[in-house]
């Protein structure tokens, strides 16, 4: 029955009492209750709550009875019928403080709040998420206090503790904070816990003046001396009664370590000798008392600590068998029967689902922040929303964790215990069952049945995350790698070229460097995933590169430990290494200088991303928002720029990316960089002069949406206005090329080349529109025209842009080329083939048959087919959208359509591999060699050997150039 309804009958004390889950406990509370204080026989808003304090609490009915100020002071105003806020309860402790010592005040402020959570809990009025944050905020309050209390002690024995801060001249005081770990740091702490925190100090590097010259210490002898008196004023048993039971084990180095750690201490004790167990408590880990501050910056340090960047589902393993060492040792000290009645450490219990919420929280906290709370309902509830947990799952956690925390509530208001185990005897069992709102007959037995069906389902929950595999191990290194000769001997019966550099390799991979000492974890580690990784290598093209390159990465990256963890227990990450280091040197050396790429690559796993325009623009924003000059920002544009190329190029090695999609991504990737370069550029300058407006065209790869890794830009920009407007769009170009080109520790963005320009090198870097115009009106050539199809605004003004591109096309699409026209453009391309390609070479993209020859197929056929009115903008790929609409308009023969389409697919594929792999432009097919071998794999011509793949793209490009003499022969004459 709520408290509504009871308002609404008159209630006498026996029928208060009735509805109570001990109706003579009641009685007998109500009776000495009387005794005192009669008057509250009539008052419901009193006896409502007080009776069901007296039938489920047998020690706060006696403190509260035996203490008639303390009563009266529950009874009055609203006490009992209203929540209370933290600055409520703080009025409260400072008004004890003024008539009492801290340790009384502190004790009479618990008992007083603990009686009132209880009596609101247990009549309903309150539930029980309310009751444990409140009684948090009385723990928060209290240990606060404590703290300042034995902070001022110390300060008139000692004086002020001063200290130096790292990078600063002048002294400031040294401060003391408690950081809440556990239940308390959750803010769900239960009646009788203990309270678990950490104390830390601002420094070590420091001392106190002393007082009339006596009490001069170190800091950290002042801050111990005020961790211990703190604990001492909450835990010490006093006639006032007991207050919390303080827990330090939870600091660095457990019961060994000191009382209190500096921050910097705690920093690098996390950092270097930080355990699984600890990353999990620090979840809960909060500011509870003494200066915010030091607590503020101390979670900052410790945070990426707690929330590794990538997933570890080891490291949760670890975590699971320390709560089976548990099982094990409840059953050994309380015995079977025992641990099966304790609802907190027993199977099925409260704990586990602790550790399930908690596990969730450190495998996908990096990638959802949301789930970086301390709560263990809101972790469930985030978990759910994400899609992490199911439903059936989510249900049956929660509901089990919330009845199980009512359960333990209610065991400990009876006696204060210290317990979470379900009485055996039948009595008390059936009281507990009607506290738990349960009704009607064989209580007892009702109870234990649904104890029993939530440590089921919980159980099984538990079990589904953390039971272990019966997979077998992997395979074991079938020599000792410490015996160099069997090694070399064993890798070149494997196939690798060059096995003595790889033996070397997989000795320090294990070993380390001599006199180096990698941890036995980190060599039980590698032990694991070594021989997977070897068999990952001699599936490449390249094994030898696989193994030698993963030695100088990780020698690189450091942190040897933690990065052998993660190659052990994800498997995937071998594999993209794998992938990585046999198929691009030049991504190789990438991720060897800076090995935080490899962080950014494993984050929500973005290599199974396909491109997004969106996440670009975001990336790129971002990169820009974050740095505070101009030369951070364009580093941090840089590094999305690298890591992004990284994953595209990674997606086409794994089989994830079609050619077209990584022509998309690296499209994509320019175009918003570009527009992002443009934007820093204006701001730069300066405001735009009025009358004034810019439009930047990109032509090129870029302008027919077909980037490769490598390609450069090629841009044009106009400008409409007078003198005044073509100096700022001298500037801002000239600021769009010095951004671009500008070197960072992430190498530059874009080679941007604008010797398309009207009059090219010898024009200005900027026209007008009515230049542009005349120029292409009187002086513009052919080749001008084939060059610029597939011209696009990218930045600017769309307005004054929309004009440009008028111009543009108008000039380019006039109409076809004339025999005379004709024959130039063909004695070009023969003048471009001799002049750019090597004797004895063989170019896939300048030379005869090459890609050259059928873009200039695909752009002659656009120009002749099209006006400046018809021609429409491609979605994707210029020349592969050309190559379809010919086949589809006939505009060519379908044998001849299909042949080029066939042939310029073969080109950029060997373009992609040939680019991917050194990181520059490049267009020569490698002479028989490694690299040749290794670009063979990476195109996919199956049964193809080096020598017959040389031989199948001459073929191919005698297929071509026959085309294209045929095409250009019917044209001109």
């Amino acid at each position: 029955m709520s408290m509504e309804s009871l308002k609404l009958t008159v209630m006498t004390p026996e029928k208060t009492a009735s509805l109570t889950a001990d109706k003579n406990a009641a009685l007998q509370g109500q009776e000495r209750l009387f005794e005192i204080r009669p008057a509250l026989k009539a008052d419901e808003n009193v006896l409502i709550p007080l009776s069901h304090l007296f039938a489920g609490s047998d020690f706060l009915t006696n403190w509260l009875l035996n203490r008639e100020v303390d009563l009266d002071w529950i009874v009055s105003g609203n006490v009992l019928q209203n929540s209370r806020s933290r600055a409520e309860m703080i009025v409260h402790m400072d008004d004890l403080l003024q008539k009492l010592s801290p340790i009384s005040a502190l004790r009479i402020f618990k008992n007083r709040e603990l009686c009132r959570i209880a009596a609101r809990e247990l009549s309903g009025i309150a539930d029980f998420a309310e009751a444990v944050l409140e009684w948090s905020c009385v723990a928060d309050i209290s240990i606060d206090t404590a703290i300042k209390a034995a902070e001022r002690d110390a300060l008139k024995e000692r004086g002020v503790p001063i200290y130096v801060p790292f990078e600063k001249t002048e002294p400031e005081t040294a401060k003391i904070c408690a950081i809440a770990m556990g239940k308390l740091g959750g803010g769900e702490l239960n009646i009788s816990s203990d309270i678990d925190i950490i104390f830390v100090h601002s420094s070590d590097q420091g001392s106190t003046p002393g007082v009339n010259g006596k009490g001069v210490v170190t800091l950290h002898e002042f801050f111990v001396g005020v961790a211990r008196e703190a604990v001492r004023l909450l835990s010490e048993m006093t006639e006032d009664g007991n207050m919390f039971r303080v827990d330090l084990d939870l600091r660095p180095e457990g019961t060994r370590g000191e009382v209190t750690n500096s921050i910097g201490a705690m920093e690098v004790y996390y950092e270097s000798w930080g355990q699984n167990w600890e990353r999990q408590a620090l979840i809960k880990a909060r500011y509870c008392g003494g200066d915010k501050s030091v607590a503020d910056e101390t979670l900052e340090r410790l945070r990426p600590f707690v929330y590794r960047k990538y997933i570890d589902q080891k490291a949760v393993d670890e975590i699971a068998l320390m709560k089976g060492k548990i099982d094990s040792s409840l059953i050994a000290k309380k015995g079977a029967k025992r641990a099966g009645r304790d609802i907190k450490l027993g199977e099925g219990g409260i704990r586990e689902i602790e550790f399930l919420a908690q596990s969730l929280q450190l495998l996908y906290g990096a990638r959802y922040p949301e789930l970086k709370t301390r709560s263990t309902l809101e972790a469930l509830d985030v978990s759910y929303s994400l899609g992490i947990l199911s439903e059936p799952h989510y249900i049956d956690l929660s509901e089990a964790y919330i009845f199980y925390r009512r359960l333990e509530n209610r065991i400990q208001y009876y006696q204060g215990a210290q317990t979470h185990l379900v009485p055996t005897d039948e009595t008390r069992l059936i009281v507990l069952a009607r506290q738990m709102g349960m009704e009607n007959d064989n209580l007892a037995e009702r109870l234990a049945t649904e104890i029993s069906r939530r440590r089921k389902r919980v159980r099984g929950i538990f079990n589904s995350y953390f039971a272990k595999s019966n997979e077998d191990e992997t395979d074991a290194f079938p020599v000792s790698l410490d015996d160099e000769e069997a090694v070399v001997a064993w890798l070149d019966s494997l196939g690798f070229d060059r096995p003595k550099d790889s033996a070397r390799a997989l000795n320090f991979l294990r070993n380390g460097r001599p006199f180096s000492h990698p941890s036995e974890r980190s060599r039980t580690a590698f032990d694991k995933f070594g021989p997977a990784m070897v068999k990952l290598a001699m599936e490449t093209s390249w094994p030898d590169n696989v193994i030698v390159r993963l030695a100088e990465f990780v020698e690189s990256k450091g942190g040897r430990g933690m990065l052998y963890s993660l190659l052990d227990t994800h498997r995937p990450v071998l594999s993209l290494l794998s992938a990585i280091f046999s198929s691009s040197e030049h991504q190789t050396l990438r991720l060897i200088t800076h090995p935080d790429i490899l962080d950014r690559l494993l984050i929500s796993d973005p290599v199974g991303m396909p491109p997004s325009r969106i996440q670009c623009k975001r990336e790129l924003a971002s990169a820009v928002k974050s740095g505070k000059t101009v030369g951070e920002q364009v580093a941090g544009m840089n590094f999305f720029r690298v890591t992004e190329t990284m994953r595209l190029s990674l997606r086409s090695i794994l089989g994830l990316a079609q050619m077209a999609e990584t022509m998309e991504g690296l499209t994509i990737l320019s175009e918003e960089y570009i527009k992002k370069v443009t934007d820093i550029a204006c701001n730069e300058v300066g405001t735009l002069p009025d009358g004034t407006s810019l439009a930047v065209i990109v032509a090129g790869k870029l302008g027919k949406r077909e980037m490769s890794f490598s390609s450069d830009v090629d841009m044009l920009v106009f400008y409409e206005g007078g003198e005044e407007g073509r100096a700022y769009v001298t500037r801002v170009t000239q600021e769009i090329l010095k951004l671009s080109s500008m070197q960072t520790s992430y190498g530059i963005g874009y080679d941007i080349d604008l010797r398309l320009r009207p009059d090219g090198e010898k024009g200005l870097l900027v026209s007008s529109l009515k230049l542009m115009k005349d120029y292409y009106k009187n002086r513009g050539q052919e080749w001008e025209r084939i060059a610029l199809v597939g011209a696009r605004q990218m930045a600017g003004d769309e307005t004054f842009g929309d004009k440009v591109m008028q111009a543009l096309r108008s000039f380019i699409f006039a109409g076809p080329f004339s025999v005379t026209s004709a024959k130039k453009l063909a004695y070009i391309r023969e003048r471009v083939a001799d002049e750019k390609v090597k004797v004895g070479t063989t170019d896939i993209k300048f030379g005869r048959g090459g890609m050259m020859d059928i873009e200039f197929i695909c752009q002659w056929l656009k120009i002749e087919k099209e006006t400046a009115d018809s021609v429409q903008d491609s979605n994707g790929s210029f020349t592969f959208s050309v190559l379809s609409e010919i086949k589809e308009k006939e505009w060519l023969p379908l044998e001849t359509a299909s042949e080029l389409e066939k042939n310029y697919h073969l080109y950029r594929a060997i373009e992609e591999a040939l680019r991917m792999d050194r990181g520059k432009s490049v267009s020569v097919i490698p002479k028989p060699s490694l690299e040749l071998k290794r670009m063979v794999r990476k195109v996919g011509e199956k049964g193809v050997g080096p020598d017959r793949f040389i031989q199948l793209v001459k073929e191919t490009m005698k297929r071509t150039r026959a085309i294209y003499r045929d095409f250009t022969l019917s044209r001109v004459g």
